[in-house]
């Protein structure tokens, strides 16, 4: 039974963001329907729903940060075992009867027990009659099937018929010894044979003896032809005026034979030399087509190549997926074959050239003569292209031929180009101008948007001209095809209805914004839709301010971005901070109930952070506007109290900003002209000596991957305990529980997916850091991966094959590249690059590097060969931070101390390694990246020794010691590294301020 108390409370109420822990909604004020809709709107994982005689109570797992002025139920708060509806003083709570709920009325407080209710179960409430129900999916279908091994069959007939069979005779097996001998020596006679001869043809592919085959091969043949025939290339004119019809027609053969044999011979001198052992002759194409079944064969120790310990591991299977999406036509960078440019210069100059030339003359007047008569249709067949001015070409030799129908060219075939003059060009241009005019009058859209596309190479006018008159599906695929722009396509395919391929091109090139803005003059209710996706794309990647800034406009959806700010508000730290600010800008009348939240945050000492984290976020909005002066005067003077004291993290410049920003005249006038001076962190870079650092204690728990987020927390993988996400003290915030071995963090640091190696395929989960959500996507086979995303698409390999998956979408292609020249090694990623580590069996390797979002290849770079001189094993080589392949050894000497040898770019640099152990066939493990080469060591004690090595003045700035000889984690995210182990520890070492920060896991 309830129970009453005369105690007067004098806070009955609670105010601004609170920890919320459960919800009551009292009968008196909501009907019952009413009562069950509020608590399916609220409901939460975890949570639980009871019904009391007064109200029903919904109760959270874990308190939820929510502003109390905004909610319809009355919020609790738990004070120890019980949920109140005050913020009592501990005088009034001793004051009070045991219960467990304490819900105060008119200054009183009504206390009651769990047991005097009974639990309610929301998902009874439901109706689910009008949804139909599926079969759930086997996932067995998406992984290769565990077929038993065959039971051995039996052989020896005398084992299937018993002892029916006599014994065999005895030199029987000495007869079948010696064939078997005999086999066996022929077997290895041609594997050396084999073996000899693809050496052989590695030896004939190399450079240099390319380069001396061909140039020997053209001379021997020039010579050939200058003796057999000189007489009548070189000498054409002395022909006799007497001679005959035949041998005119001898000497033309003659000619026309030698060119035919000439460019035979080239053709295929030059498909010789481009045969190399171990490397498919697709190899720099890119490939849209499902490869059937590809068999991996690697190592089955360890993780991908990108992971902490390194390695790959074993697979049998194929890609599940083809390409969702149609490949985007890639730029052509044209290079003309070497035997064309022998062929132009023999016949260049030569009395047969002029054989070709009236040839394809001919063919020109004729087309010419057609479009003047008005044949327009067999004109347009006989039509020659126009190549772009400064669009390179490879001359063609041969009579153009005509077409056999009016498709377009969707840049699939190699533009070659009859050799005209400017005057020529310019006439048949004019000429292609006034077709594509009377086709427009005439209403012929398929022919006139031929001359623009095909004739006039005028891509972008026929788009336009396509769009003008309602054809945007057509337009959308040539669009695609001809390599246009990302919001073009996205644009076309929006007006076309194809909103899903216009969703999947623009995450995968990250084309919202332009789109949106061409599509908002003349398609507001396209844009709008769009505008919508976009937003949501931005919470998906974890952006949720950004979101906020998209969805703003539509008024429709407004309330929707306030509950986004709430969801950021909720994650603390700098995300709060950005989301008061940015209520401030948009919301300016809910500010009042954050009132004393801000004195909070204003009077306690220890807030150093979060009040600069609001100050900056304030400094980036350069509006003079009250609320956000509002905000700027509730926190300068404890900010400026924070400069004086030594324990803020603002600049002078900042905090005169931030005053200016106040639009406080008092304390501008009192303000003194210089402020006390502020103590700037030292770089690791700029120290003169080198520091020594030291490992912190083992913990309790092992440390799989590592990374750094916003605020000094860290995400931690767990492997099958989960996810952690700690705070700077090592203090558990939250838990995710999904099994993690590795960590690939997004951009934003608000998302983040997690691995768990499940025998041949990965298990991946997404996290959602700011709401503190987990999300199983399901397996996935890969090989490689990179290490960072963008929050939806991340880039896989397997074997010969890049991916970008869409991980919100079922893994679904964004983007493929197939048929690489070699086995993908390594991926590295950030923001705008991305680096691929190509390697083939034949030990050559490559490096790709693409630019981002476009994707663009703007470069492919042929690695050196690894170190020959390396004293033990041969060093292992990686892909830095910034796409470069290194390598690094030490050398050791008997008169000094072992020397540390980094190899990057054929260059080499060395740094003494004191107290290294005897074992010298341990290589050190090593990260790099633009500014830093972080390496790891075994000492003689047992310990290990990690330098933090300035490239840039190849100087030591800190030795780490690290207390065991366990395997070490090594992360690296801008300025920050993480160094980790199974055994609890995890350092971070700051070479922006210089700092290290020892955590251990318990």
């Amino acid at each position: 039974m309830p129970e009453s108390t005369a105690w007067v409370i004098r806070r009955p109420l609670l105010q601004g963001r609170q920890p919320v822990a459960a919800l009551w909604f009292a009968h008196e004020r909501f009907s019952e329907a009413q009562r069950q809709r509020m608590i399916l709107e609220q409901w939460q994982p975890g949570a639980s729903a009871r019904r009391f005689a007064d109200g029903d109570l919904l109760s959270f797992a874990q308190p939820q940060w929510r502003v109390c002025e905004q909610l319809e139920g009355w919020p609790l708060i738990r004070l120890g075992p019980v949920l109140c509806s005050a913020a009592l003083d501990p005088q009034e709570r001793q004051a009070l009867p045991q219960a467990d709920l304490w819900l105060v009325r008119g200054g009183q407080v009504q206390a009651l027990q769990l047991a005097s209710s009974r639990l309610l179960a929301p998902g009874s409430w439901l109706e689910l009659g009008d949804y139909p129900l599926f079969d759930t999916f086997d996932c067995q279908m998406s992984l290769p099937s565990q077929l038993p091994e065959p039971e051995p069959l039996q052989s020896d007939i005398r084992q299937i018929l018993g002892h029916c069979v006599a014994a065999p005779d005895p030199e029987r097996e000495v007869v079948m010894r010696a064939l078997a001998e005999r086999q066996s020596r022929q077997s290895t006679t041609g594997k050396a044979r084999k073996f000899s001869m693809g050496q052989a043809v590695q030896a004939m592919s190399a450079p240099g003896k390319q380069r001396w085959l061909l140039h020997g091969g053209l001379a021997l043949l020039g010579l050939m032809l200058f003796f057999n025939l000189g007489h009548s290339l070189l000498k054409p004119r002395q022909i006799d005026a007497q001679a005959g019809p035949e041998d005119l027609l001898l000497w033309i053969a003659s000619i026309l034979l030698s060119a035919v044999l000439f460019t035979l011979f080239l053709a295929w001198l030059g498909r010789q030399l481009r045969v190399q052992p171990g490397v498919s002759g697709k190899g720099s194409q890119h490939s849209a087509t499902k490869r059937a079944a590809q068999g991996l064969v690697q190592d089955q120790g360890g993780t991908p190549g990108n992971s902490a310990e390194g390695g790959a591991w074993a697979a049998e299977s194929a890609w599940q997926q083809a390409p969702a999406i149609k490949p985007r036509a890639q730029a052509r960078r044209f290079k003309p074959s070497v035997w064309r440019k022998w062929l132009q210069r023999l016949v260049q100059g030569v009395v047969w050239q002029d054989l070709y030339g009236r040839r394809q003359a001919a063919y020109l007047q004729r087309m010419l003569d057609m479009f003047e008569r008005g044949q327009l249709d067999e004109a347009l067949r006989h039509a020659i292209p126009l190549m772009k001015d400064g669009m390179p070409s490879d001359p063609s030799f041969a009579t153009p031929q005509p077409r056999k129908d009016l498709d377009l060219n969707r840049g699939e075939s190699v533009s070659r180009n009859l050799m005209l003059n400017d005057e020529i060009r310019e006439h048949l241009r004019q000429v292609y101008r006034q077709s594509f005019n009377r086709l427009d009058r005439e209403g012929r859209i398929e022919e006139a948007v031929f001359v623009l596309a095909e004739l006039l190479n005028a891509h972008q006018e026929a788009l336009d001209y396509l769009e003008r008159h309602g054809r945007f599906e057509q337009a959308a695929g040539l669009a695609l095809a001809w390599d246009s722009p990302a919001s073009v396509i996205v644009r076309l395919l929006c007006l076309a209805g194809d909103w899903q391929q216009a969703l999947h091109v623009a995450r995968r090139d990250d084309a919202f914004a332009d789109a949106v803005v061409l599509l908002q003059e003349r398609w507001p209710e396209q844009a709008e839709q769009l505008r919508l996706e976009w937003a949501y794309h931005l919470t998906r990647q974890g952006l949720w301010l950004q979101a906020v800034d998209v969805i703003w406009s539509l008024p429709a959806e407004r309330e929707r971005a306030a509950q986004w700010l709430l969801a950021a508000e909720a994650a603390g730290g700098r995300l709060a901070a950005a989301a008061l600010v940015k209520r401030a800008i948009l919301l300016p009348d809910t500010l009042d109930a954050y009132a004393d939240y801000l004195m909070q945050l204003r009077d306690e000492p220890q807030r150093s952070t979060e009040r600069a984290a609001l100050a900056e976020a304030l400094l980036q909005h350069k509006s003079q506007s009250k609320p956000l002066a509002w905000l700027a005067n509730a926190l300068v003077h404890a900010l400026l109290a924070d400069a004086a004291q030594g324990v803020g993290q603002m600049q002078t410049a900042q905090l005169l900003s931030l005053v200016k920003l106040s639009q406080n005249k008092l304390l501008q006038q009192d303000l003194p002209a210089r402020l006390l001076p502020r103590h700037r962190p030292v770089a690791l870079a700029e120290r003169n000596e080198p520091l020594e650092w030291r490992a912190g204690d083992a913990g309790a728990r092992p440390i799989l991957d590592a990374v750094p987020l916003d605020d000094g927390r860290y995400l931690l993988a767990l492997g099958e305990a989960g996810a952690a996400v700690v705070d700077a003290q090592g203090r558990v915030l939250f838990n995710f529980a999904l099994p993690a071995w590795q960590i690939v963090l997004a951009h934003g640091r608000q998302v983040a997916l997690v691995l768990a190696r499940r025998d041949k395929v990965w298990r991946v989960s997404k996290l959602d850091l700011v709401q503190r959500q987990a999300r199983d996507l399901g397996t996935l086979m890969l090989q490689q991966f990179a290490r960072e995303f963008d929050g939806v698409a991340w880039t896989i390999g397997l074997e010969q094959e890049v991916r970008v998956v869409d991980v919100d979408h079922g893994f679904r292609t964004l983007w493929h590249v197939g048929d690489l020249p070699g086995q993908v090694l390594q991926l590295q990623a950030d923001a705008q690059n991305e680096w691929w580590w190509i390697g083939s069996e034949s030990g050559e390797s490559e490096c790709w590097h693409y630019r981002l979002p476009e994707r663009r290849l703007c470069a492919r770079d042929r690695l050196q060969a690894v170190a020959k001189d390396v004293d033990g094993p041969s060093p292992q080589r990686r892909l830095s931070q910034d796409g470069a392949v290194f390598s690094v050894w030490v050398k050791a000497s008997e008169a000094a101390e072992p020397v540390l040898i980094l190899e990057l770019a054929n260059n080499r640099q060395g740094w003494r390694v004191p107290g290294l152990g005897d074992d010298l066939y341990q290589s050190p493990r090593a990260q790099l990246s633009e500014q830093w080469l972080v390496a790891g060591y075994f000492t003689a004690s047992g310990e290990q020794m990690w330098h933090f090595i300035h490239r840039p003045r190849a100087q030591l700035a800190a030795s780490l010691i690290w207390p065991e000889s366990c395997a070490v984690g090594v992360r690296c995210l801008g300025g920050d590294w993480l160094l980790f182990d199974r055994r609890g520890r995890l350092a971070h070492v700051d070479v922006d301020t210089g700092l290290l920060r020892n955590l251990s896991l318990y």
